[in-house]
């Protein structure tokens, strides 16, 4: 990959995104230099491939300027303005995902700075009529708005209930209409990021293992709203971040059911990306529950996975991403849902990015094989995995040592246990916690393996013993990767030598 920093950013951008800029090099309002142009079209053209050969200074600079000799300034300067032109569209973009650019508050603001009195007081008086409005039918000011941008939503109303009070200070019109609205969107801002900000430190707490104090106005808070019920009518992602965070602190399960319906009836209220992070909250958590041996959550993973899909939340500009993709499928194999995950594969692959799509697809689908027991298509399938990514290379790895397992094909297990280890031991960027996870995998298979073969040869009592031991040495380890299927084996073997 090319280092310049230019081409360090666009490539971190997608197909969409290059077009929307070449787009944006192109408008007179944010560029008027052609050469800028030139460059971000040269660019987008030969996206994504941003190698030395294409993106040579020799290469760009005839592409920008084919008649002249090679000019290194002139092309750095061109280079320099085309990165502050990036840097200006990615704030752009992110401002109107965010909707930054539709806040009327700012256009107010340009009001009362330019002192344009009609035109202020034609929008405060507008305002005025919707405060009352809201103020005789509750008393409050959220009481009459449901809210559409989830927690962004409170600080935008705040912000423009501070500039109504300006505007109505400089048409000497004080009142207390704004300033009592402004203070009752404050609060609803400041305690849903609160308790927002509250659910990560949970959730942080858990992933390095240490321990999470409620203290100072946290704690005030809680014990507010624990004795205002009423309050979160008004406010509905304060009610939802109220419920997650003591799901996430408490860990009662009793909780997992209010909290999980009380996200579903208000995820429309939220942008993409906050409810993106609640379902991976919930998500986190049943995970967690799974660790601890509650299988249920299982399900529970499963249907979460499946609302995200039907509502779009899992898609990243239209792509699904290819881990999610593999997570999806992984949970549905083993919840045996061999029927919804067959669809799903033939539906989604589609939605794969170009080059992942080809070995998302046949990996995935070889673990499908291998879950309904057709071990010829699972060897034919990984043949066509390529062992680019350090993941798939371990779990294909993995499913070929299991597909080996079932067809008791000694030597070629045999071989890939040796192999497998070798490539642990070179690889420098796994963790010892990985090292170690796959070394027992290969380690306990090997010895159900050979368990396996000498079960029809071995004395009843002396193999018994040895299935005893082994039993014993894997609960004894630390981490080994595939446990729940070597321990199904395990199982099988003992209750294959009782039959015969």
């Amino acid at each position: 990959m090319y280092t310049n920093p230019l081409i360090q950013l666009l490539s971190a951008l997608s197909r969409r995104e290059i077009s929307r800029f070449v787009e944006f090099a192109h408008s007179p309002y944010f560029n008027k230099h052609k050469d800028v142009r030139r460059l971000a079209e040269y660019l987008g053209s030969i996206y994504p491939d941003f190698n030395e050969k294409k993106c040579g200074r020799e290469v760009v600079f005839q592409q920008l300027y084919p008649t002249l000799p090679h000019q290194q300034p002139q092309l750095a300067i061109v280079f320099s303005y085309t990165l502050r032109l990036l840097e200006q569209f990615l704030i752009v973009e992110l401002a109107g995902a965010e909707r930054i650019l539709e806040d009327k508050t700012l256009y107010y603001r340009q009001l009362r700075h330019r002192n344009l009195a009609s035109f202020l007081k034609t929008n405060w008086e507008e305002n005025t009529t919707e405060v009352q409005k809201r103020a005789s039918i509750s008393g409050g000011a959220g009481s009459a708005v449901r809210p559409s941008d989830g927690v962004f939503f409170y600080e935008n109303k705040y912000r423009k209930a501070a500039e109504q009070d300006a505007i109505a200070m400089r048409l000497g019109q004080p009142g207390l209409g704004f300033l009592a609205e402004k203070q009752t969107w404050l609060d609803a801002f400041y305690l849903t990021e609160k308790l927002r900000d509250a659910c990560e430190l949970c959730q942080r707490s858990k992933l390095l293992k240490t321990q999470f104090q409620e203290e100072g106005f946290l704690k005030k808070a809680l014990e507010i709203l624990r004795e205002s019920p009423d309050y979160f009518i008004d406010f509905p992602p304060l009610a939802v971040y109220f419920n997650l965070y003591n799901l996430l602190k408490n860990n009662d399960l009793n909780d997992y059911r209010p909290t999980l319906e009380i996200i579903y009836s208000n995820e429309p209220t939220f942008p993409k990306t906050e409810a993106q992070n609640l379902y991976n909250y919930l998500q986190n958590f049943c995970i967690e529950q799974i660790n601890r041996g509650n299988q249920q959550f299982l399900r529970e993973v499963f249907n979460l996975y499946q609302v995200q899909l039907e509502n779009g939340l899992l898609l990243v500009d239209d792509v699904l991403p290819e881990w999610h993709f593999k997570n999806i499928v992984t949970t549905g194999l083993r919840l045996d849902e061999r029927a919804w995950v067959r669809s799903f594969l033939e539906n989604y692959r589609p939605r794969l990015g170009p080059k992942v799509a080809e070995n998302a697809y046949s990996f995935n689908l070889a673990a499908w094989f291998y879950h309904v027991g057709k071990p010829d298509e699972v060897l034919r399938l990984l043949l066509q995995v390529e062992y680019t990514d350090l993941r798939y290379n371990l779990d294909a790895k993995s499913l070929l040592l299991r597909t080996y397992f079932d067809l008791e094909e000694e030597e070629a297990l045999m071989a890939l246990t040796e192999a497998f280890k070798q490539f642990l031991k070179r690889n420098k960027t796994l963790t010892d916690f990985q090292k170690k996870g796959y070394f027992n995998l290969l380690k306990f298979t090997a010895r159900a393996f050979r368990l396996k073969m000498e079960r029809d040869f071995t004395n009843t009592a002396k193999w018994q013993e040895s299935v005893k031991k082994l039993t014993a040495d894997m609960a004894a380890a630390d981490t080994i990767f595939n446990q729940t299927w070597l321990e199904g084996k395990v199982g099988e073997l003992e209750i294959e030598k009782l039959r015969n």
